[in-house]
């Protein structure tokens, strides 16, 4: 819904969600400092600069017929929000932002940047840990797994690779997280989440002279291996099921029929205090930006019930007042 008008990426979103909508301040978000905001940067450089050069997916006449593989964006920040991350790297020598903002040019896909801060490589890291591990034990508790399944594409391959304490005790853990004790589950959650923190080194990253860049958390190549079978059999048994697929069908639903619908009159349907940001934002020629900002602010209950008032005669709403 954003293509046309500077695209729209988680990461980029939670940029302006911290330096800007956040209303902890008038002006500055959550006014953090510029440590805490460049760990939560994770791909340091502009949509409109990563953004494939292949050609643009025709867009379907009906919304139901969007492939949401066909519009993956680029994983970057928004060119309206240039100024802050100006001021992000401000104390930064000309050199390291040149270098900082590197990106990967591919052909016909999208381009990837390099480099993360050191506080971000943590932060990613943690993020792998706990999509591949903590996401499992969800996927246990919810009996959405197999545990033969699960020595099949995890504890066979893991003994295979070698990895230190791990590979030795995958057999005991995976007794332990498909057992019927929840006590034994949450000890070799524990143990699994334990055995790849400490496993994390602190190593130098060539071409940067600033500590806050020339030094990254980084998971061992045989670990990153191992987390990587973890991850696999968490989106591969988990995220895509279809029935899990369903439910992100009909979230992707709601969020671009709201927008079209608050997009066709934004001065009559959106909130007050919304339509005076979408307005002064027109000013520049960002008012989409604004509707991006509104509707990726919901929360799922808020959405869904917006959407039925809008859309379901049978929830009332729209069609009492249609009566009236």
């Amino acid at each position: 819904m954003m293509h046309e008008y500077g695209g729209f990426e988680g990461n980029g979103q939670t940029f302006r969600i911290i330096t800007q909508l956040e209303p902890y301040t008038a002006h500055h978000g959550m006014n953090l400092c510029r440590r805490s905001v460049l760990g939560l940067v994770k791909y340091p450089n502009f949509i409109d600069a990563l953004h494939s050069k292949g050609p643009v997916p025709q867009r379907p006449l009906s919304l139901r017929q969007v492939k949401a593989h066909d519009w993956h964006p680029p994983k970057g920040l928004f060119r309206c929000d240039e100024p802050l991350f100006d001021w992000l790297l401000a104390p930064f020598s000309n050199e390291d932002k040149d270098a900082f903002m590197q990106f990967t040019a591919k052909p016909n896909t999208h381009s990837k940047t390099q480099f993360k801060s050191f506080d971000c490589s943590i932060m990613e890291l943690s993020d792998d840990i706990a999509y591949g591990i903590h996401d499992l034990e969800d996927a246990i508790v919810m009996d959405m797994v197999d545990k033969h399944h699960f020595i099949d594409d995890v504890s066979i391959p893991l003994k295979a690779l070698d990895v230190p304490w791990l590979s030795s005790n995958i057999e005991t853990l995976t007794n332990k997280l498909f057992g019927a004790a929840h006590h034994e589950r949450k000890n070799a959650i524990g143990a699994l989440v334990n055995s790849f923190i400490t496993a994390i080194e602190i190593k130098g990253v060539e071409g940067f002279t600033h500590p806050l860049l020339a030094f990254n958390a980084v998971m061992p190549e045989k670990f990153a291996e191992a987390l990587e079978l973890f991850k696999r059999f968490v989106f591969n048994k988990v995220i895509r099921r279809p029935d899990v697929q369903l439910l992100e069908y009909k979230g992707q639903l709601v969020v671009m029929e709201l927008f079209e619908a608050f997009a066709s009159d934004p001065d009559r349907l959106l909130p007050e205090n919304t339509q005076v940001r979408w307005r002064n934002a027109c000013e520049s020629d960002n008012g989409m930006r604004v509707l991006a900002d509104y509707i990726s602010g919901m929360t799922d209950e808020f959405a869904s019930r917006l959407y039925s008032n809008i859309f379901s005669p049978k929830q009332g709403g729209i069609q009492d007042s249609l009566h009236l």
